[in-house]
């Protein structure tokens, strides 16, 4: 009686695992079978398969409609926030959560403090506030300041938790060995807190590769514009470009699939970690 128990129970799981990968590998699929389908096969059948393959609005989308300079606004502000977000967080979080002092956990609270605020309540200050860095450095420039600002609260919050379950052991140990507080940080602790790294590299990768409100507020030139905003040149007052529209919304998958596959096995580490004691 146990053993079919077990094998209900081993067979249902599979089944719950195999409806879950459907659920979210059917809307890609979906989405890139809709991008290649004429308009009016597209609203005639949703759900139907295109009578021939043409994969020419992609070619279309990125050269005629500059899909690909997009991609790479998208792609450098993202990988600038994650890279500089990550050096503030890792520094910020080693202080906070490893060093003795008195106002560490003030200073923590401030951080968290910045996950209470509504970021879409914050936009007009901030353009106004800055307004005169814009005219200097640009506005592509200047939206790295929220960005890698916006990220910090987070980011400090999982890798601080992350670092407080290392085992203080570990660091006796370096320091017998010779260590000194830089040594400790650069050869110890971030290497441990590897899989939290990676999930904060994933979440602010992501925040920054779909952020939209920000990027409509400061970036005002067709050069400038991530993806997220050149997916607004194919909706207009009379209609939407829905093939063009798709196409580009499969493009901007594949960077975030990417990403995720080469990251995904510390990212579950990560967000398992302390979720298990002894």
């Amino acid at each position: 009686m146990e053993i079919v128990i077990y094998k209900a129970k081993k067979y249902l799981g599979i089944l719950l695992l195999m409806v879950l990968a459907i659920s979210v590998i059917y809307p890609l699929a979906w989405t890139v079978v809709s991008s290649i389908r004429e308009p009016t096969d597209f609203f005639q059948d949703p759900w139907g398969l295109p009578d021939e393959f043409d994969f020419s609005v992609y070619g279309k989308v990125w050269t005629e409609f500059n899909v690909k300079y997009a991609l790479l606004n998208s792609f450098k502000l993202s990988t600038i926030t994650v890279c500089v977000s990550l050096i503030f967080t890792l520094t910020a979080s080693f202080a906070i959560s490893r060093m003795r002092w008195r106002y560490s956990n003030v200073v923590l609270a401030f951080f968290l403090a910045g996950l209470m605020i509504p970021g879409h309540s914050t936009i007009i200050p901030l353009y106004l506030s800055l307004l005169p860095i814009i005219e200097v450095i640009g506005p592509k420039n200047t939206l790295l300041i929220p960005y890698i600002a916006g990220t910090l609260p987070i980011s400090i919050f999982i890798i601080c938790n992350y670092m407080q379950s290392i085992p203080a052991s570990l660091e006796e140990a370096a320091v017998i060995d010779g260590c000194n507080v830089f040594q400790l940080f650069y050869k110890i602790i971030v290497p441990v807190s590897l899989p939290a790294v990676a999930t904060v590299t994933i979440f602010n990768f992501l925040g920054v590769w779909n952020e939209l409100m920000l990027g409509l507020v400061f970036l005002t030139r067709n050069v400038d514009q991530t993806l997220p905003l050149a997916m607004l040149r194919f909706s207009g007052r009379f209609g939407t470009q829905w093939s063009e529209t798709l196409a580009t919304v499969s493009i901007a998958v594949i960077p975030s699939v990417l990403l995720y596959l080469l990251l995904q096995e510390k990212l579950i580490k990560g967000m398992t970690a302390g979720s298990v004691k002894g």
